[in-house]
């Protein structure tokens, strides 16, 4: 007869009332044997020699849990054990995420969403607020970024060198490097707690279901992997390495509707356009290829020859490498472009809201530009920590040194061409979000399409080069002190971070035009197959490779205007973290346990930024214009858990979060105001002296745990934002400024049009998380399980300021965001089923020539797809995994919306893209 039990307890948390259910296994199993020996035998001490020999034989079947059920029973005790509010992730085993990405699983997380940038999960939103209000950490060290300010691009991190993420929705005051919304911390493996040795090679291929779009771009790319972990030295040593090599190929369908207006009530008609008509303004359509390598090697040494000495060393780098085409053509029609030849000729309207809006008919005069452009990117990320610790008797001492550089370099090149004359053109577009359609003549005809400018922006080509470099370096102590004489404090920390951060961001930007500025045909021995849009009904446009034109045909110079002068900038920031916290353990009662931390963290911080500013003297550097402040940070964590599984949570502190680096810099426009006839300073630009979004936060959280793989919980939170940054008019200090003028001012104090800390509102939202196996129900389900989660927040934050845009929300807030996962997994099979939504939200995009702009996002149903099967150990194929997934299962395009330019509270389709299904076989070999 045999006792079974798992690999894992459904909790540790209450070690402390009962013993470790395989002890209780394992006394079961012996006492059965034993007591069926002392039937069998009639001397006493026949019977205590068979009791000694079968005790000695006797094995304990253990039943490993593994898979998709592993890893949800990791994250659920993660979430049950911790003081703070958390929700994790966890892998089964190296390289065995459950998604694509560290981003796609991340974003299905309670409360959790992503952002989707061409195409792929790339920042994190978390409770209703963009990825520049969160924390990312690896390792538990502050992350630097190759995006423009503090969002991490996680995209950049491999999944298979990933072992688990903890997402921090509650401080605590240990806890540096945190966000606003909460703290991602990234984990790799520790190779003394795997416990054994463990080799894994994976590989799967990709395509991607767009099929190849357009020349030079790829719809096949591939994933391989391979990682190994040992211990040596009778366990004292651990080693862990890992690489991963990602060719992944992105498509984009592309249409967008430039604006909306009827431009007849600005004195402008257009031809047949009825004058109380709203018409579309200009228009896009483009399809994007993009080949994306990405490269990463993570290692980890750890040392621990005895109970004193812990020593561990993390290394973690990876290279990112894309090149991008576009094909494409876009025009304006609106009536003050060339003289307002454009117009309609024939107009069929469709009431919108009341308002009949131009939906059919006949463009005449409108001149497209084909755009061909290339765009390169290399993104570096590195990062490394040394942690030590130290134990003598009831104290630990931890000292960790951690350095972290994120570098971008980018070339983005974009040439033009177009057919000579205005073009007539029959068009439909629609007032939904989908593609419109245009009858457009050949615009591949290499006898009729010329390189030119036909939108006159008054060169035929743009070519920006850009550089970005952000470097973290910190060095932090902890001690702690085990008490053991109190019934209430079980430990202390005492501790101190220091970290430097330093961003460093320039660009050169260049025209090129063709001699003489003449229009000029391409050799058709450069010409590539041409590209369909089709898809937006506007046929085929010319094809060619830009940069092996560019040194043929055109003279390139360098051309800076004042805003490329201004993006050269450097920040600077230190930052000094004292802090201390009490652990807390009681027993309240027999039935009721309270645990939890209460602490102070003290943090001051010196900034300094250098920019250029422009004058009327030309433009100036400007540097080491800044500021220094201090802020004290109290929180409190307590759970108290009331047996039988559960829990009650509470949590309040006073958080911060640092402000976009981007709006830091210390780049402006500087003028005397001679028109009012003040004779004052005045400008706009970067505020170097801008200070943190400060909040009071309270969460509260019920939870329920049965089973190992099973939970329900309700939580809410509130943050009370006592200031929020927007664009404000400020006074500020001129010194130092020049400016041409015959009466300079008589003070140096002036206003300055800068993003500046101002009043805040609220951020409030209620969370729902479920985790079931079909076991608890019925044995007939035993092997299925669902998860589910939904949340709802809601802010009163007018991110433009008092007075702003009543239809402006918080970037990144979406009311509501759902999570609804189906798997099952039995006798090696497995398979699950993802849906992610999200509300409609104001997104934070990149826009022309690197700039930032925030566009309403509608809302996105995307599902996934994951098939599996592992071989049995009886198997000659044992630790072979094979595995398909379908990422976007359902096609769900990207669609943002846009207001009518007269103020009507009217709402139009702007943007329509596809990025089509992601197909991926494969496998994945553990020795």
């Amino acid at each position: 007869m045999t006792c079974k039990t798992t690999s894992r307890g459904p909790s540790a948390r209450n070690q402390r009332q009962r013993p470790q259910r395989h002890v209780l296994a394992a006394a079961c199993y012996l006492a059965l044997i034993a007591t069926a020996q002392v039937h069998a035998q009639e001397a006493q001490a026949a019977d205590e020699a068979v009791a000694q020999t079968a005790q000695a034989d006797a094995t304990v079947e253990t039943v490993k849990v593994t898979g998709i059920r592993s890893a949800i029973i990791s994250a659920v005790e993660t979430k049950a054990e911790s003081t703070s509010i958390v929700e994790a992730i966890s892998a089964e085993d190296l390289g065995k995420l459950p998604d694509i990405s560290i981003a796609d699983s991340i974003s299905r997380l309670p409360g959790l969403t992503m952002q989707r940038k061409e195409g792929r999960g790339e920042v994190i939103h978390i409770r209703g607020m963009s990825e520049q209000f969160a924390g990312t950490l690896l390792n538990g060290r502050e992350q630097a970024s190759t995006g423009d300010s503090r969002g991490v691009e996680f995209d950049q991190y491999p999944a298979e060198l990933i072992n688990g993420v903890t997402v921090y929705k509650t401080p605590d005051a240990s806890l540096i490097g945190q966000g606003l919304s909460g703290t991602v911390n990234m984990q790799t493996v520790r190779p003394l707690d795997f416990g054994e040795q463990r080799i894994v090679i994976s590989g799967q291929g990709e395509y991607n279901s767009l099929g190849e779009l357009t020349d030079g771009g790829n719809d096949k790319g591939y994933r391989v992997s391979a990682s190994y972990v040992d211990q040596f030295a009778n366990d004292t040593f651990g080693l862990a390495i890992g690489v991963a090599r990602l060719n992944s190929p992105f498509q984009e369908k592309h249409y967008k509707s430039w604006w909306w207006a009827n431009t007849s009530l600005w004195g402008a008609p257009q031809g047949a356009k009825p004058d109380d008509a709203i018409a579309l303004q200009g228009a896009e359509g483009w399809v994007k290829s993009r080949d994306t390598t990405r490269d990463g090697v993570m290692a980890v040494l750890e040392f621990k020859p005895n109970d004193t000495w812990h020593s561990v060393l993390d290394l973690y780098h990876s290279k990112f490498d894309q090149e991008e085409w576009m094909r494409g053509a876009m025009w304006t029609n609106d009536p003050w472009w060339n003289g307002g030849q454009v117009t309609y000729t024939q107009a069929n309207t469709t009431l919108h809201g009341g308002v009949p809006v131009v939906t059919s008919g006949t463009l005449s005069g409108i001149e497209p530009v084909i755009r061909n452009d290339n765009n390169l990117r290399e993104d570096k990320l590195s990062a490394f920590g040394w942690n030590n610790q130290f134990k003598w008797d009831v104290y630990t001492l931890t000292a960790d040194a951690a350095y972290s550089r994120a570098e971008r370099e980018q070339s983005t090149l974009e040439t033009y061409a177009g057919m000579l004359g205005g073009l007539d053109v029959d068009f439909t577009v629609p007032l939904t979000a989908g593609y419109a359609s245009y009858g457009l003549p050949d615009l591949s005809d290499p006898n009729a399409v010329y390189l030119r400018d036909p939108q006159g922006w008054g060169h035929d080509g743009r070519m920006e080069d850009s550089q970005q470099e952000d470097v973290l370096k910190s060095f932090r102590l902890d001690l702690n002190r085990v008490v053991e004489s109190s019934d209430f404090l079980r430990s202390y920390d005492v501790g101190f971070n220091y970290t430097k951060r330093t961003k460093d961001k320039s660009a050169q930007v260049y025209f090129a035009d063709l001699p003489g500025r003449v229009p000029t045909l391409v050799d058709p021995s450069l010409l590539q197959a041409p590209t369909s849009l089709g898809f937006a009904g506007m046929g085929d446009v010319l094809t060619y490779d830009p940069r092996a034109l560019l040194s043929r045909y055109y003279d390139v110079y360098l051309s800076e205007s004042n805003d490329d002068l201004q993006k050269d900038q450097a920040i600077e920031e230190e930052i000094r973290t004292f802090y201390a916290k009490a652990n807390l353990d009681i027993d309240v009662s027999d039935s009721v346990r309270l645990r939890g931390n209460v602490g102070v963290q003290y943090i001051h911080t010196d900034q300094r930024s250098d920019g250029v500013a422009i004058t009327g003297a030309g433009p100036a550097a400007v540097r080491g214009v800044g500021a220094s402040y201090g802020d004290i940070l109290p929180s409190l964590n307590l759970v108290a858990e009331f047996g039988d599984g559960w829990n009650v949570r509470f949590g309040a502190a006073k958080e911060l979060m640092r402000p976009r680096i981007n709006e830091m810099g210390a780049y402006a426009n500087v003028w005397v105001n001679v028109v009012d006839g003040s004779g004052e300073w005045a400008g706009s630009g970067g505020n170097p002296k801008l200070e943190p979004f400060r909040a009071n936060a309270v969460d509260l959280s019920v939870e329920k745990y049965f089973g190992d793989a099973s939970y329900v919980a309700l939580a809410a939170f509130y943050k009370g934002l006592e200031s929020y940054v927007y664009t404000q008019t400020i006074p500020w200090n001129f010194a130092g400024y020049e400016f041409e003028t015959t009466a300079p001012p008589a003070s140096d104090w002036g206003t300055f049009s800068a993003p500046a800390n101002g009043g805040g509102g609220y951020m409030r939202g209620v969370e729902f998380s479920l985790a079931l196996e079909g076991s608890l129900f019925h044995e007939v389900l035993d092997g299925f399980g669902t998860q589910l989660n939904a949340s709802y927040t809601e802010s009163s934050i007018d991110p433009d300021g008092p007075g702003g845009s009543s239809t402006d929300t918080f970037p990144g807030l979406s009311k509501i965001v759902a999570n609804a996962t189906v798997y099952y997994e039995k006798n090696g099979f497995s398979a699950r089923l993802s849906q992610r939504f999200r509300d409609p939200y104001r997104g934070e995009y990149s826009y022309i020539f690197g700039q930032r702009s925030y566009r309403y996002t509608l809302n996105e149903r995307t599902i996934d797809l994951q098939l599996g099967y592992d071989f049995p150990e009886t198997s000659s194929l044992s630790g072979l995994s094979v595995l398909f997934q379908v990422n976007n299962l359902n096609n769900e395009p990207f669609r943002t919306e846009v207001s009518d330019s007269n103020g009507l509270g009217l709402f139009f389709p702007e943007e329509y893209t596809e990025y089509g299904r992601q197909y991926m076989l494969g496998f994945r070999y553990s020795l």
